[in-house]
């Protein structure tokens, strides 16, 4: 049985449609999918909607699990798929309305220029972090990165 841990499991969009597009695989019909979060509002109302979608695509021998605590989560791991947001929503204004004041004018303000500096500061000493309890945790696991800025998270690790 293969073992995924999302960590940052919170997005319900991404998580969600992740874990349906694993299981349409034969090979994964009996995995495990650790989903792993800070936030438990969220990580709650994703691992409902995971377990449908077990229930829809008639895979009763794969397990979904839940947990607060990263080190569980990745405890035997074969893959793990980040998708941390460091911060509230609400600290992203800044990344924007910093560099607006002096004329750097940023749409989104996640993957470049300043505001992309900004968060790449912000996540880089989570993503260490991260990277040290995969070390520790699952050494060979396969390490897929989904947190912004991409470019500068990966240089980083």
């Amino acid at each position: 049985m293969k073992k995924f841990a999302f960590i940052g499991a919170g997005s319900l969009q991404f998580t969600t449609a992740t874990a349906r597009d694993l299981l349409t695989f034969p090979a994964f019909s009996d995995c495990e999918i650790t989903l792993m979060d800070i936030n438990e509002e969220n990580l709650e109302n994703v691992y409902q909607v995971c377990l449908k979608i077990k229930e829809a695509m008639n895979c009763p021998e794969c397990k979904i699990t839940k947990t607060t605590d990263r080190a569980e989560a990745l405890k035997g791991a074969d893959g793990v798929l980040c998708t941390v947001f460091n911060g509230d929503v609400d600290i992203w204004r800044y990344d924007i309305e910093i560099p607006k004041k002096y004329g750097v004018d940023i749409n989104i303000g996640d993957t470049r220029s300043v505001s992309g500096i900004f968060r790449a500061l912000r996540n880089i000493p989570l993503m260490l972090d991260i990277c040290h309890d995969i070390e520790k945790y699952c050494p060979n696991a396969v390490f897929l990165n989904y947190t912004n800025p991409m470019p500068m998270l990966c240089n980083a690790m």
